[in-house]
C-alpha cells in the first residue's frame, strides 16, 4: 500500500500547484492580511532569481527528498546535488529506502565524464560516460515546484537555518487537499486531511532556504497516514565535491571494459 500511496502522492502535487490558494486573509488595503506580516514577495522567490544567487555564489547542496508514512512504515526518496561551478564538478546521490528494499546510486561529474555508481541491496556496479555538468540546473529544476504555490504565505517569525538567518513564512488550507475527494491517498482509501501547511525559509537576499510542505490525514478505519516534500538549499558559496571514494574502482571497471 506505501508504494501506491506514493505513487498518487507524487501525481498529487500536479494538483497541488494549480490549487493552493484558497482565499486570502482580510486586507486593509496594505497588503498586509489580519494587520500581520506581508505575503511572500514571488518576485524574490523566483526561479530566475534562485539561478542568479546559486551562480553568483560560486556552490552549493540541495536536496530534494519525499517521504510517504502508512502503516507504520515510512518510504523515502532523497535527490542530492553538490555543486563547484568554480571547478565545474558535481556529485548527485540519490537514495530510495523503504520496508521492502533500497536502491542507490551516485553520479561524479568532472572533466567531461559522468562516472555513476549503482548500489542495490548491497550489489554495486558502475558506468562511465562523457558529459557536460548538467547538475546545476537540475538541481535548481528539483525546487521549481516550490515556487508554484505560496501566494497566500505569511511571515510568522525569523529563526535560524544552516547558519544564516531566515524569515519563516507559513500557509496552510485544508480546503485544498478536501477538495480533491476520496481516494487521493491510494485507490480505495477515503481519507479525511487532518493537516496540510507549507513552510519556506527566506534568508537576506531572497533565496529560498527551504521549502517543505506536510500532508496528514486519516483513513475510515483511524489509519494516519502523511506525506511530506522538501527542498534545501545549504553550503551556499562553501560546498566542495572531492572525488568519491570508489572513483578509482569506477576507472578500473571502465579499463577491464575497454580490454
Amino acid at each position: 500500500m506505501t508504494t501506491r500511496l506514493l505513487t498518487v502522492l507524487v501525481l498529487s502535487l500536479v494538483a497541488f500547484a494549480g490549487c493552493v490558494g484558497g482565499e486570502p486573509a482580510a486586507d486593509d488595503g496594505t497588503g498586509v492580511a489580519d494587520g500581520g506580516a506581508a505575503p511572500v514577495d514571488r518576485s524574490d522567490l523566483s526561479v530566475e532569481a534562485t539561478d542568479r544567487l546559486l551562480r553568483d555564489a560560486g556552490s552549493f547542496t540541495a536536496t530534494w527528498s519525499y517521504s510517504t508514512t502508512e502503516a507504520g512504515e515510512t518510504t523515502t526518496i532523497t535527490n542530492a546535488y553538490q555543486v563547484d561551478l568554480q571547478a565545474n564538478r558535481s556529485i548527485e546521490t540519490f537514495t530510495m529506502s523503504g520496508p521492502d528494499a533500497r536502491t542507490d546510486f551516485e553520479t561524479f561529474v568532472a572533466d567531461g565524464s559522468a562516472y555513476t555508481r549503482y548500489e542495490t541491496d548491497g550489489e554495486a556496479f558502475y558506468q562511465v560516460r562523457p558529459q557536460d555538468d548538467t547538475s546545476f540546473q537540475s538541481a535548481v529544476d528539483r525546487g521549481t515546484l516550490s515556487y508554484e504555490s505560496v501566494d497566500d504565505a505569511r511571515l510568522v517569525g525569523t529563526e535560524t537555518f544552516d547558519g544564516v538567518t531566515v524569515d519563516r513564512y507559513e500557509y496552510s488550507d485544508l480546503s485544498t487537499w478536501r477538495q480533491i475527494g476520496a481516494g487521493a491517498f491510494g485507490s480505495g482509501e477515503n481519507v479525511t486531511v487532518t493537516d496540510f501547511t507549507v513552510v519556506i525559509l527566506v534568508d537576506a537576499d531572497g533565496l529560498a532556504r527551504q521549502t517543505a510542505w506536510t500532508l496528514t490525514g486519516e483513513t475510515d478505519d483511524g489509519e494516519t497516514v502523511s506525506v511530506e516534500w522538501r527542498y534545501e538549499v545549504t553550503d551556499v558559496g562553501s560546498t566542495a565535491v572531492p572525488d568519491p571514494d570508489w572513483l578509482d574502482e569506477a576507472r578500473a571497471q571502465q579499463t577491464d571494459t575497454a580490454a
